[in-house]
């Protein structure tokens, strides 16, 4: 089985706030030239919180024209509570896409995380990725959780953005054991060649919009069994990490949207999840810098 990848996209603005039409085609073209299996919308990196229930239907709507079943196009359902999640799914029924990605709310009532998950896995009409981020809502799930969940036939994968190795190992471990089939996906960038030689079945990353030729390379370094190449793509990621993003990660979405822009796939760098004065001269020439000497690992 080949190691899949799935970008984790921004979400490309004008200047007034309003959707980036071309440059969403843009990225997605690339990633697609780039032999991406897939695209996840709206998901952490793709501003999900920002934006209205009409901007991301418009959001799916364009990216399901653009692609035209060239790859698998997710589109994220995580709202702020379970009904509105469930409002999302059901007006996303008439868009033309492969799976919905939900993260359950943070906690921030009484109601069961896991039956959450189960009651939007029984309600999807087509199959649903849990993206697991307790960093993002704080909930940990238990193994028992899991295994409740991964037992429903709608549950098709999992993007496991925890950063717990030990996590990631005794999923494994129970898949095979207990004859799952659901998927699992490494959501953090700097563990993909890690999770993918312990025998995850791919990536789906936040920077698969700027770096979807690395993480292609990457994968199928794996395929091969080439942890030497692996090893030297993913090193490459994180030094691509490290320059857009900043050290200290203070450019995530406005340093991704900035090397996109200078790349010439989108209009400009507007982000609504950041900040836009931390995007000072000083990053911009540290983003220009890494673009120009990482330009063959780009495109």
């Amino acid at each position: 089985m080949n190691k899949k990848v799935i970008s984790a996209t921004v979400t490309p603005l004008l200047a007034d706030g309003s959707l980036d039409k071309e440059g969403l085609c843009n990225i997605l073209n690339r990633n697609i030239r780039h032999g991406l299996d897939g695209v996840f919308l709206f998901g952490s990196m793709g501003e999900w919180g920002s934006f209205s229930n009409a901007f991301k239907e418009e959001g799916v709507e364009v990216a399901s024209d653009c692609i035209r079943k060239r790859m698998e196009l997710l589109a994220g359902i995580n709202a702020t509570s379970l009904p509105l999640s469930l409002e999302i799914m059901k007006s996303y029924r008439k868009y033309d896409l492969d799976a919905y990605v939900f993260m359950p709310p943070a906690r921030t009532s009484s109601l069961n995380p896991v039956r959450s998950v189960l009651k939007v896995l029984d309600a999807a009409d087509r199959p649903v990725y849990l993206y697991h981020c307790p960093p993002n809502n704080g909930i940990n799930f238990s193994l028992n959780d899991f295994a409740e969940m991964m037992r429903h036939p709608n549950l098709k994968g999992i993007k496991n953005s925890s950063s717990n190795m030990w996590l990631r190992r005794e999923l494994l471990l129970m898949r095979e054991e207990q004859g799952f089939k659901t998927l699992f996906f490494e959501g953090q960038e700097w563990a993909a060649d890690e999770a993918l030689f312990a025998g995850y079945d791919g990536m789906i990353c936040g920077m698969g919009a700027l770096c979807s030729k690395m993480m292609k390379k990457l994968a199928s370094c794996a395929d091969r069994g080439d942890v030497k190449g692996a090893t030297a793509a993913q090193n490459n990621m994180i030094r691509l990490f490290h320059g857009v993003y900043g050290i200290n990660i203070e450019n995530c979405w406005n340093g991704q949207k900035y090397a996109l822009q200078k790349l010439g796939l989108i209009a400009t760098p507007f982000t609504i999840a950041q900040e836009m004065d931390s995007l000072t001269d000083a990053a911009k020439a540290r983003i220009e810098k890494c673009l120009a000497d990482m330009k063959e690992e780009l495109d």
